[in-house]
């Protein structure tokens, strides 16, 4: 006669709690997994909207007039930006496949920018250079004009409305 002390296996019951664990650890992962891919498709997103900003002001830094930027715009390659006009709907060229909105504007400079930014020469070629602010000084010919232009990159991403702003500071001297 066999004994009921003798049995080596599992009961039903405990492998229906190892089950159940196992389970909660799945779900678990499954639920880290997902949301690293979100983040990691926000991460692209924002680098790619970052590299497409960072083309357009170094195009303008260049130019000196608001650049055309590389995307196309329904299929067609987009016209140059304009000073507070919103361009909706850009695919940048490089393969990217989400559309970009892209707002450029250009303002004077408004903060105070601390003296001895810029060496600025009286045009003596004896005289050495002098410093001076970057702002512009209305009593002054001989001051700069400085701009602050700013490129704001929106998209939207899982129904998330998401945006990047470059800031560049220039001046005519």
């Amino acid at each position: 006669m066999i004994g009921l002390k003798n049995n080596k296996g599992f009961s039903l019951i405990e492998v229906m709690v190892a089950m159940v664990i196992a389970t909660i650890g799945m779900l678990a992962l499954g639920s880290f997994y997902m949301a690293s891919i979100k983040s990691e498709r926000i991460s692209q997103e924002r680098i790619n909207a970052v590299h497409l900003a960072e083309q357009i002001i170094e195009d303008w830094q260049n130019t000196n007039i608001p650049p055309v930027p590389e995307c196309k715009v329904g299929g067609v390659a987009a016209a140059a930006l304009v000073l507070g006009t919103l361009l909706e709907s850009c695919v940048p060229t490089d393969g990217v496949s989400t559309p970009f909105d892209i707002l450029i504007d250009e303002s004077d400079a408004k903060a105070p920018v601390p003296n001895g930014h810029l060496l600025h020469s009286t045009g003596d070629p004896l005289d050495a250079p002098e410093m001076r602010s970057l702002l512009t000084d209305p009593t002054d010919p001989l001051s700069a004009t400085v701009k602050v232009r700013t490129v704001k990159v929106s998209w939207s991403l899982y129904g998330e409305a998401l945006e990047i702003m470059l800031t560049h500071i220039t001046g005519d001297i």
